[in-house]
Order: C-alpha cells, then sequence, then structure tokens
C-alpha cells in the first residue's frame, strides 16, 4: 500500500474569501471582533503549515435552549437547558487568495459579503458526472421559489429540469471525479460524492500538506479548465449581486423606456403563469392608484407608452409599482380575477454595454450572460437555423393562431398532417396527455409550431419537442398511440416501431421579420441549445425555421 493511501480525510466544507489580505493581520481582522467574543474564541498561528495560517475554535451558547419554554408551556415542567455550538475555522493564505475551512458552526463566523458565492459550484461543474447527479438546488428569479431535487442513487442533469431559462442553478452535488484529489489517490473504490454552492464540501486532506495541495488542485481546476459541456449552462448565466452594476442597468433600462431605442425590450409571460394566461378573456394593467387598462391581451406598447410619461429616473419604479391582473371573463370584474403579479415580470429587457458585456432583465431580476459561452452559444445556434428549411411550410397569414395556421398547413401543402392539441395517453401522462407534435411532415418529421413573443413560450416549445422524442423512444403506449393518431387524421401508416429521425422547431417571432441569433431571445438560445443536445443524443437531428410573415413590416421593428 502506498504512501498517499495512508493520508487520512475529513470531510469539510471550504470557502474561498475575496477581499482579504493573504496575512496574518488581514485573516484575523476578517473575522468581526464581535463574533470572536460571542464564542469566546481562541485562536493561534499555524506555523508548521508553510503558508499565512490560523485556527480558531470556540462555541455559541446561550443559556436557554430556544425550545425549553415551549416545552415547559405544554406539559408544565420548567426546564431550562443551555444550548451549545461548537464553532472552529481555519483561515489559510494560499498563493495570494484566502480560504476558509469550517468545523461545526465555524462558517457562521465568516461575514457573508466576503464570501465567493460560487466558489464551490464552479468546481463542481467541472469535477462532477453529469449522469450521476445526486443533489441540486435551483432557484427560480422573480418567484421567491427554491427547487430541491435529492437522488441518493445519482440521475442524469437532463432528467432534472434544472437548465431551462428560468431556472439559476445555486448547488449542486454528485459523484466525484477528480483523481488529482486526496481522497481519489487513497482509491479504495468508493464513489465519492461532493456538493458545491457558495462552500465546497468534500474529503479533504487531514494534514496540512495534503489540504494545501487540494486547495492548490481547487484553484487550478477552477482557473484553467472548462466546465463539463453539460453542465456549461449553469455557468452561462449569473443573477447580478453588484448593487452598482444593477443600478447603472436600472438607469439604462430607463433611458430606454422613455425612448424608442436604446434595449432589446418585449413582453413575456411569467413562467408559472402561462396556464393562467391562456385561460385569461382580459388582461389588466395598473400604475400605482391610477384606472386600470384593460385589453383581451397582453400589450407591450401600452405599457412602453405609459412609462413615457414618467419623469426620467422614476420609469423604471413605476414598472416595478405596477401590476398585471389576469381575468377569465372580458367584463374584467374583481369576482373574474385569476390572479395578479407585478408588471416587471412580464417585460424582458435585452442591453448591451459599450464593454461588450451583455445583461439580461427576466421576472424582474438582471442578469449577465458570460461572454465565451455566449459567443459559442451563438455559434451553435446558426448551425440549427436554417435559411433552406427541409420541410415546406407556408407564411403565416396576420391574424391567426397557432390552431388556425396549423390546420392551413395541412389544406394547402400535400402530405402535411395536423395534429395540433391531438394529445396521445400513456402510463407517463395519464391525465393530460403528450402533444408529440403540431405538424408530421410528409417524410415523418416531427414539426413543432409556435408564434412567440418571449422567452417563455419558446423555452416550453424547445422542451416539448424533447418530452415528445422521448416518449416515443421509451414507451411502446406512444408509439402506439401516434400511430393511431396518424392513421386516423391523415390516412398514412408509419412504419412499424416507429421513431423520428428529425425534429423541426417552426417559429414565428413576433416583432421580428426573420429568425436569426440576434433576434432569438438569450434565454430562449439557452434553452434550445441544451434540447438540440438532448435530441442528438438520442440520433434526432434538429432543426430551427423562421415561418414568414405576410405582410410583415420590412425594417424588422418590433410590431403594434
Amino acid at each position: 500500500m502506498s504512501r498517499l493511501s495512508l493520508v487520512p480525510t475529513s470531510t469539510r466544507t471550504l470557502y474561498r474569501l475575496v477581499g482579504v489580505e493573504p496575512t496574518l493581520e488581514g485573516m484575523f481582522d476578517s473575522i468581526q471582533a464581535g463574533r470572536l467574543d460571542e464564542i469566546g474564541a481562541e485562536f493561534r498561528a499555524l506555523d508548521h503549515f508553510g503558508v499565512p495560517a490560523i485556527a480558531l475554535h470556540g462555541r455559541f451558547t446561550k443559556d436557554e435552549a430556544s425550545w425549553c419554554a415551549d416545552f415547559a408551556r405544554l406539559t408544565e415542567w420548567p426546564v431550562i437547558h443551555p444550548s451549545l455550538r461548537g464553532a472552529g475555522l481555519v483561515l489559510l493564505g494560499v498563493d495570494g487568495q484566502v480560504y476558509a475551512l469550517a468545523y461545526g458552526d465555524g462558517f457562521r463566523l465568516v461575514p457573508a459579503p466576503l464570501k465567493d458565492r460560487r466558489f464551490g459550484l464552479r468546481f463542481a461543474v467541472r469535477s462532477i458526472d453529469p449522469d450521476d447527479i445526486r443533489a441540486a438546488v435551483a432557484r427560480t428569479p422573480g418567484q421567491g421559489r427554491t427547487d430541491i431535487a435529492v437522488m441518493p442513487g445519482g440521475a442524469p442533469i437532463g432528467t432534472l429540469g434544472l437548465d431551462t431559462y428560468t431556472k439559476l442553478v445555486q448547488r449542486m452535488g454528485g459523484r466525484l471525479a477528480r483523481p488529482e484529489l486526496t481522497v481519489e489517490r487513497a482509491g479504495g473504490g468508493r464513489v465519492r460524492s461532493i456538493e458545491g454552492g457558495c462552500g465546497l464540501r468534500l474529503p479533504y486532506g487531514a494534514n496540512a500538506a495534503s489540504l494545501i495541495s487540494d486547495i492548490r488542485t481547487i484553484a487550478r481546476v477552477s482557473q484553467e479548465e472548462l466546465p463539463h459541456p453539460q453542465l456549461e449552462f449553469i455557468e452561462s448565466v449569473v443573477q447580478l449581486q453588484d448593487a452598482e452594476t444593477v443600478s447603472l442597468l436600472d438607469a439604462a433600462l430607463d433611458h430606454a423606456l422613455g425612448t424608442v431605442d436604446g434595449a432589446r425590450i418585449a413582453a413575456t409571460v411569467p413562467a408559472d403563469c402561462l396556464a393562467d394566461f391562456g385561460r385569461a378573456r382580459a388582461v389588466g394593467i395598473r400604475f400605482g392608484s391610477g384606472e386600470e387598462w384593460t385589453s383581451d391581451t397582453f400589450e407591450l406598447d401600452y405599457v412602453r407608452g405609459r412609462l413615457r410619461f414618467h419623469r426620467p429616473g422614476r420609469r423604471v419604479t413605476a414598472l416595478r409599482e405596477a401590476q398585471v391582473t389576469l381575468y377569465r371573463d372580458r367584463r374584467a370584474r374583481p369576482a373574474d380575477v385569476i390572479g395578479t403579479e407585478p408588471l416587471q415580470r412580464w417585460v424582458e429587457a435585452d442591453l448591451f454595454r459599450a464593454d461588450g458585456r451583455r445583461f439580461v432583465l427576466t421576472e424582474g431580476e438582471w442578469h449577465e450572460f458570460d461572454q465565451a459561452y455566449l459567443a459559442g452559444l451563438a455559434t451553435r445556434i446558426e448551425r440549427l437555423i436554417t435559411p433552406t428549411p427541409s420541410v415546406d411550410l407556408p407564411a403565416w397569414h396576420a391574424g391567426d393562431d397557432e390552431e388556425t395556421y396549423n390546420k392551413s398547413v395541412q389544406r394547402t401543402r400535400d402530405g402535411f398532417i395536423c395534429l395540433d392539441r391531438k394529445l396521445v395517453q400513456t402510463p407517463l401522462h395519464r391525465q393530460r396527455g403528450v402533444e408529440i407534435c403540431d405538424l408530421l411532415a410528409p417524410d415523418n418529421t416531427l414539426v413543432m409550431v409556435k408564434q412567440a413573443s418571449g422567452s417563455g413560450a419558446l423555452s416550453h416549445l424547445f422542451s416539448q419537442g424533447v418530452v415528445a422524442v422521448e416518449a416515443l423512444l421509451n414507451q411502446p403506449e406512444a408509439r402506439a398511440g401516434f400511430a393511431d393518431r396518424v392513421a386516423v387524421l391523415g390516412g398514412r401508416r408509419l412504419p412499424e416501431g416507429f421513431l423520428p429521425e428529425r425534429v423541426v422547431y417552426a417559429i414565428l417571432l413576433k416583432g421580428h421579420a426573420e429568425l436569426t441569433t440576434d433576434t432569438l431571445y438569450p434565454f430562449a438560445q439557452v434553452a434550445l441549445a441544451h434540447a438540440a443536445r438532448t435530441l442528438q443524443a438520442y440520433g434526432v437531428q434538429v432543426e430551427v425555421v423562421g415561418i414568414p410573415l405576410e405582410d410583415a413590416p420590412e425594417d424588422g421593428c418590433q410590431a403594434a
């Protein structure tokens, strides 16, 4: 047995601190004196580490545990028990960076503003097996909702639904695939899991030399290596925390809302309002205490028109204070209210700065795209958007809805079968069924059709293609049900055991004369890239085509 295999490990959480001098004094000063007094801290310099390092420990003490009063009230049995929580912390300056290794409640001693919020996640997306994800936490911007998934046996990333435009992954755990670390070099054949978010939890070397070696490996991997291709989407967009940048973006948006230029602004339906929006027969918009304006749909032009009348510097505030109400009846009475949401969740803005950085406002929060990822993403999307479609689709008549358009294709194009809203029941889709496609082309290509004015509808469209193909691949009932639909509605027999060879996403992008990487909404590009990668892994070709609009404005400006 090698000496390396004898090195013990200890599972702890490591943090990277920002804005802290990698000196004994700098590290000591980073911990608030009040916190040190609170735990009665003892500390010492660690001379044997070979790098600046200090350790401290103590305990958080309360004379009476928080549950004692409730226990006494319920049982009429007065009890007093102190609450003691140990806390230990090791601070190290390694190669100019400061790290904190927490023991017990030691993580509470490190001020939150000093923690690198993406440190652990940055390493995780480069070091875990994307087919063996064991835990994930994702936040849905603007909804105040956190989704938690725990898979003790592991699951592929594609099954978790984390990479849609609505999700911002905050923490992820999975099987470790990093042989350079002490725990991996020790061998033993065990499955090692790590979890990365703000901190990075894994088995670290339990002596000074092996711990510092692990920290240097983590730093090198995070700085020099690319994320795993299936996990790169996690780093593609990050919610902004920098108050100064957010303020500058709000000012730019405020200017754009008062003019006809300056930013690409689109209407979008919040992800959790899609079903309600489909049932709504009237949409009300109210600014402040003013009278509510109603229409049969959401009108971005009305919103922009109202905001132009606000003073410069007040438009973004007015946007955030306004409300959208959905009604189930055109009369828009209080009894008809389906739900009310902040107006800011219905507006998506895309801003470029002079330095080339790109920012997106979605569901009320600012996010930034990583430039390297964005360039690579655009290249992949360009390959999918074809100017010479494999399917012959007619122009979209202005005023038609999707159902009318799909029926017109079957009527005017030989060999096309309209299957819009013709659901197929399967064991996994018993209640509503699954829609395999909107149109079936003469060569049995699945065609998904969407008229869209924002990322939400397109993200749903791309997901529909993946769900449909997976149903046909994995569920015999789906194949049989789909074949029956095709035979009844189109008089055509599908080959025995039919599986699709191609999926075409056909899109009418409202407000734009042409579908390109410049006009396709940025979050929709992220969703499309993942859907295409998933479908291609199943051996299915993917094609994206723009549907021309009859009498479309030649300048491609936002339609009224």
